[in-house]
């Protein structure tokens, strides 16, 4: 079927550009809508973006805050550990007088007594008195047994001495420490 349409011209193109008009103000208010929509939809993400960035920040300043601490702590342990360090080295040190000190009572007689120890670097001078120079030198003997803690055991004074009116010998022994 064909269709004829006999309205006049000027009326059929009013007609026509009234559905154009139409269309183009339909097609501009879409536009609108669809940029409306996306400035909205922009808005949106820049605040959740900016919810971020403040939650970011907060926790950006207690990561600060535990970093503080944790090098706090560090400088703390720094500090333990060099006391830790001091205390090994101490009881270390103290070992050698104990185990000196043990290995002299264990080389005196009866005849023998000590009046004094002193200690100057690795030089041990050890003073006292004997009854007899076989005593003194029986102890020398006995020192010299106690290496490698003891080593060149000399004898640098042995002379007669009275004491409570008996006759005794006083010595002074030098050795050399090692340890």
């Amino acid at each position: 079927m064909i269709r004829v349409n006999l309205l006049p011209r000027t009326a059929r193109t009013t007609t026509e550009r009234d559905w154009r008009s139409l269309a183009g103000v339909a097609a501009a208010a879409l536009v609108v809508v669809v940029m409306v929509f996306m400035y909205m939809n922009e808005i949106r993400q820049a605040r959740s973006y900016q919810r971020e960035i403040t939650s970011m920040q907060a926790e950006l300043k207690q990561l600060e805050e535990v970093a503080k601490q944790v090098d706090q702590l560090k400088k703390e342990n720094q500090m333990l550990e060099e006391r830790r360090n001091v205390i090994q080295r101490l009881l270390a040190s103290q070992s050698l007088p104990v185990h000196l000190l043990q290995a002299l009572s264990e080389q005196l007689t009866e005849e023998l007594w000590l009046t004094s120890i002193s200690k100057s670097g690795t030089r041990l001078t050890i003073r006292g008195y004997s009854f007899t120079d076989f005593g003194i030198a029986n102890f020398m003997t006995r020192l010299g047994r106690t290496a490698p803690l003891l080593t060149n055991v000399e004898l640098v004074v042995s002379e007669q001495a009275e004491v409570d009116k008996i006759t005794l010998k006083r010595f002074e022994i030098v050795c050399r420490i090692m340890g």
